[in-house]
Parts: C-alpha cells; sequence; structure tokens
C-alpha cells in the first residue's frame, strides 16, 4: 500500500482510535492499530474486543493494501512530525513512514489476524437516527450510574428499553440508579424505536461515543443493531464504533423506585454540594457516610469519624412532610449532584431504610435513586 495523508488528519484520528486499543490485549494484534488503504483514501481501526473504531482519514491513494503496526509507536511519532504530507507505504510486513527529511520504519503484522469489524450501511440492517445532544445527556446523566466492577458484567452497561412513545435510558450499579426517559418525535417510526427495546449497551461505548460527538458538527449519529453477531454500529461523520451488546439480567429497576413519599425537601444544588463536599473531609474515615436530616424549613448535614473528628453544616431547604434523617455514601450524591445542572434539586423519602428518590426541579425526564446505608 501507499497513500499520502496531511500529518494534522493522521495524527488526530490515531489519538482518536488509540483510545479503544489495549496496551496489553489478549493477542499481540491487538495493540496494534489497522491501516486500509483504499480508493477513497486511508481507513484506521482498532479494537479491544469490547469496543471497536474505525476512523476515514482520507488522503491520496497512489497503491491499496492493508497492515497493522504498534498503535502507540505510531502515534507517538506522527505527533512528532510538523504539520504537513506523510506518506506511509508498506514493504511486506514493514510500514515506512516518510515526512520531509523525517522517516521511520516499523515491524507490522500481517492484516488478515486482526479482528473482522463489521462496517456501516449494511443494506439487510434497520437504524436509527439520535441527536448528539441526547448521547451527551445519556452519557452525563445515566452512564455514571453503572458499575465499574466486572463481577457482574450486565451492571456495567445501559438498558435501553421502550415504553410508550418514549425511551427509557438506566443504568445501575445496584447501589443507586439513573433512569432517563426520552419521548421520540411522530417522526419516528416505531419499528424504528423497536431496534433500540432491550439492547444493553457498555457505559464505556457510550461514554466514548460522547467523546466523539462533542468534537464534530454533524447533529445526529446513526445506529445500526446487528442481532446475528449481538453488535450494534454507531456513525458519526467518518468515525464507526463498533460495540458489543450485553447479554444476562438487567434489574428490573421499576420495582424499587418508591410509589409514593413521605416527605420532599427542595435544596439549592450548589449550597448542598458545598455542604456534602465539606462532611466529605470526615465521611471519608467512616466509610463515606453523610448524614442527611430535614426538619422545619432545614437540612442538616452530619458527618463524623473516630479518628479525625466530626462536621455539621445547615443549608435551608423548602420541605413539606415528614421529619426525615437518611445516610448515604457521599460519593453518589456528588456524583448525582454533578451530573446536572438545575440550579435547585428535589430529594424524596420514606423514612432511613428505604430508597431516596432525587431529580432537578425542574426535570421530569431524569429520576435518580441512591440506596441509603444502614447505621
Amino acid at each position: 500500500m501507499k497513500v499520502s495523508v496531511l500529518q494534522e488528519d493522521l495524527n488526530k484520528s490515531l489519538a482518536g482510535v488509540g483510545r479503544v486499543i489495549p496496551t496489553r490485549g489478549q493477542l499481540p494484534v491487538l495493540a496494534n492499530v489497522l491501516l486500509e488503504v483504499d480508493a477513497e483514501g486511508l481507513k484506521l481501526s482498532g479494537t479491544n474486543m469490547e469496543i471497536g473504531m474505525r476512523i476515514g482519514v482520507g488522503g491520496k491513494t497512489a497503491e491499496e493494501g492493508a497492515l497493522t503496526v504498534p498503535a502507540r509507536s505510531l502515534s507517538e511519532f506522527v505527533a512528532s512530525l510538523t504539520s504537513g504530507t506523510v506518506e506511509l507505504t508498506t514493504e511486506g510486513d514493514k510500514l515506512k513512514v516518510t515526512a520531509g527529511k523525517f522517516g521511520a520504519t516499523m515491524l507490522g503484522i500481517g492484516a488478515a489476524e486482526f479482528p473482522v469489524l463489521p462496517g456501516g450501511g449494511g443494506k439487510d440492517r434497520g437504524g436509527i437516527k439520535i441527536e448528539k445532544k441526547i448521547v451527551a445527556e445519556i452519557a452525563a446523566e445515566v452512564a455514571f450510574a453503572a458499575a465499574a466492577d466486572e463481577s457482574r458484567p450486565v451492571l456495567t452497561g445501559i438498558k435501553f428499553q421502550v415504553v410508550g412513545e418514549s425511551l427509557n435510558v438506566v443504568g445501575t450499579d445496584g447501589f443507586r440508579m439513573s433512569r432517563k426517559t426520552i419521548a421520540f418525535t411522530k417522526n419516528t417510526p416505531n419499528a424504528q424505536l423497536s431496534l433500540l427495546d432491550g439492547l444493553i449497551i457498555p457505559a464505556r461505548t457510550i461514554l466514548e461515543l460522547a467523546r466523539i460527538v462533542a468534537e464534530g458538527q454533524k447533529e445526529s449519529v446513526d445506529i445500526e443493531v446487528m442481532s446475528s453477531n449481538n453488535q450494534v454500529i454507531f456513525t458519526y461523520g467518518k468515525t464507526e464504533l463498533i460495540s458489543r451488546i450485553l447479554e444476562g439480567n438487567f434489574p428490573e429497576v421499576s420495582k424499587i423506585i418508591p410509589a409514593e413519599h413521605k416527605s420532599e425537601s427542595i435544596i439549592d444544588r450548589e449550597e448542598l454540594m458545598r455542604a456534602v463536599r465539606a462532611a466529605a473531609i470526615f465521611a471519608r474515615d467512616n466509610n463515606n457516610i453523610v448524614k442527611l436530616k430535614v426538619e422545619e424549613g432545614k437540612l442538616t448535614v452530619k458527618a463524623m469519624a473516630s479518628q479525625t473528628g466530626e462536621s455539621e453544616m445547615e443549608v435551608e431547604c423548602e420541605s413539606k412532610g415528614d421529619d426525615v434523617e437518611i445516610a448515604y455514601n457521599y460519593r453518589y450524591v456528588m456524583d448525582f449532584l454533578n451530573s446536572i445542572n438545575d440550579e435547585r434539586v428535589v430529594m424524596r423519602a420514606n423514612g432511613g431504610l428505604v430508597a431516596g428518590i432525587w431529580k432537578g426541579e425542574k426535570r421530569d425526564d431524569l429520576l435518580h435513586l441512591i440506596m441509603p446505608v444502614r447505621i
């Protein structure tokens, strides 16, 4: 193969695809980036066997071909070059990189050893478009609630479920849960919505997709579901993100959402964040526990640790219903408060042993649940 590309385009694309390439993969070829040259120019691909990415770089093709080379070495070398044209040429399993007076030769592995990544645009697949704004909201408001621990793989994913004319998107790690409801327009056929129903997509995939769309101008993402091999393809501009679909029994979260509440408080988000952040100084030495007590129009945030001391902060709030005292892991509270932009938040409770409901004051599309800590 032989192709000429701009250093700026190659450098940016290598940085993008490098985010899904493991430093130590199950196979040596997984640490490599696949270079494919056709009549349209250069394409870069990488995968960690859970997520794959393909980016079209473009360029001037002199000879078609394909090869994989160490991703880190190629990326670092290209980043060291000045702007201008970079020429990539293969000789057997070697790649020669030339830019002006700079040059390097890298040992590669044949493209046939690289895992096959499906491409978007298949005629026999159904697809749906989703706004980039919605992708960003799912990443910020739902993905953080998914589990990081791989002991229950299904909980590392986000579940998509069609309910009537809306789509519920849910993330949970067993201790907290975020559910976002997305209302689709009348122009979205039910047949398209049904393609997403029941999918469990890794939270990491959604976070990576949000990074991709944040850098582009296109307003929507194309989604293709391939049930035959349990994968989904997100296409945005010249970038394709390929992800496996998780399998397993996702928790029936609707059963743990309290149908009613005995106490409701409306609190300034910034003031509550300051109070919880201050309490965290002591909570860190006591299993991250903070106590929230609501009574007579005020919220008290307490934390104590036998080795370091204790703290108590008072925040004004609008409250109705019963007084309540409930203990939380402060990290969960802070994660929720950081995920939204509302000026005020609503906290609903049914005593200290039942999950608490949190939401933005003016947000009916997003609900967050945090399990209390028994003390």
